[in-house]
């Protein structure tokens, strides 16, 4: 299961992320599939994503561990907790098909 932990400190780094979260278990590399969230690096057990013109950290990450146990006790060790000075949330990522599939369309027109 992948995690997605956002409200992140711009003073976070990838280092921080992984040593906060390897006590609920093994990081495990990403796999890329299209069911994942494109910004899922499979190089990095974190994946802290910068933004490129800023360098910086956008205040948001990807992590994977090895079983499902594992990342549900790091949801519930971290969830609402402060890293780096800031309160962090932690939830299961979601496929990009289903952020899209609840966003409506801006060129629909409703039938009202």
């Amino acid at each position: 299961m992948v995690l997605l932990c956002t409200g992140l400190s711009f003073r976070t780094t990838e280092d921080n992320l992984r040593k906060a979260f390897e006590q609920f278990g093994k990081l495990t590399l990403g796999k890329k599939t299209q069911n994942v969230i494109h910004f899922l690096d499979c190089l990095r057990l974190v994946n802290l994503v910068m933004d490129k013109v800023a360098n910086r950290p956008r205040g948001f990450a990807f992590l994977r561990y090895e079983t499902e146990e594992e990342s549900m006790k790091a949801t519930e060790g971290m969830h609402g907790k402060f890293l780096d000075g800031r309160v962090i949330f932690v939830e299961e990522a979601k496929p990009m098909s289903d952020i899209q599939r609840a966003k409506p369309r801006s060129d629909q027109q409703s039938s009202d």
